[in-house]
């Protein structure tokens, strides 16, 4: 290995760039207001001297970006492809909505995406770009809560204002704590580190949107359909992400279970 290299997160600003803080205290962090990513020219200026960018700006407001795709593909497709255009090795967010969710198993990083909303389209589309660029890598993710909007924090709030809790039983996944990927997300910007496709997200069996939400409020919900709750975007059935290449690289994983406990607690 060679010697640590100079790292800076773009997309600072959400939930993995904040967590990253802890992991990569030396980094340069890019939040929306210090870097635009559909400008090249700001990207190459922000990233110079860069060895190495985490990328996690993106837009992931999956309904926000079925109703309106042009702004997804011009930050997570062109976006991206500004990042892989700049002449420094990419580490480039992704999520597992490039997948259909239709396997009834895991999905391997080769499996054919086949993305089916507008986000997962634009997702895709910014992986492709990032990998044609050179020797990058693209961390698929899912159902990631840490500090800032996330699933966890708004089940817990419509909790305590004492409304129904409605929540979706038919999408399968794996939780995902910020500051553990984040983690896994250090190690693998240190210096050679390797190119292509890997899964990272919570270890253990995974769950349904309805189980993680009566975890985390500690009593039943009514547990309802996709169609049911009818968002605009189609989410992925099953779109649970195997994680044996992780394992293979001897990246820390941890239990999704003991990662919202710990979440919760320090939320408390």
């Amino acid at each position: 290995m060679g010697a640590d290299p100079v790292v800076c997160v773009t997309g600072a600003g959400g939930q993995v760039g904040l967590a990253l803080r802890e992991w990569l205290p030396e980094a340069r962090y890019l939040d929306r207001a210090e870097l635009d990513i559909t400008d090249p020219a700001a990207v190459a200026r922000a990233l110079a001297g860069a060895a190495v960018v985490i990328n996690c700006a993106a837009l992931t407001d999956v309904d926000g970006c079925e109703r309106d795709p042009q702004a997804a593909d011009r930050v997570n497709a062109a976006g991206a492809a500004n990042v892989a255009g700049a002449g420094v090795r990419v580490i480039q967010l992704s999520t597992e909505y490039v997948f259909d969710g239709e396997l009834e198993r895991e999905y391997r990083e080769d499996d054919e995406p086949a993305p089916r909303s507008a986000y997962g389209r634009s997702k895709l589309a910014g992986e492709q770009a990032v990998l044609e660029a050179g020797p990058n890598l693209v961390v698929r993710t899912s159902w990631v809560f840490g500090d800032g909007r996330n699933f966890l924090r708004a089940i817990r709030a419509a909790d305590r204002a004492g409304r129904e809790l409605r929540v979706v039983d038919d999408q399968w996944g794996r939780p995902t704590w910020a500051r553990d990927l984040a983690r896994a997300l250090a190690r693998l910007a240190a210096a050679d580190g390797p190119a292509g496709i890997v899964h990272l997200a919570g270890d253990g069996d995974p769950c349904t949107w309805a189980d993680l939400a009566e975890l985390a409020v500690g009593r039943p919900v009514r547990r309802i359909s996709s169609d049911e709750w009818g968002a605009p975007a189609p989410r992925p059935r099953r779109a649970v992400l195997a994680l044996d290449r992780a394992r293979s690289m001897g990246l820390p994983l941890t239990d999704w279970r003991a990662s919202v406990a710990s979440y919760l607690e320090a939320e408390a």
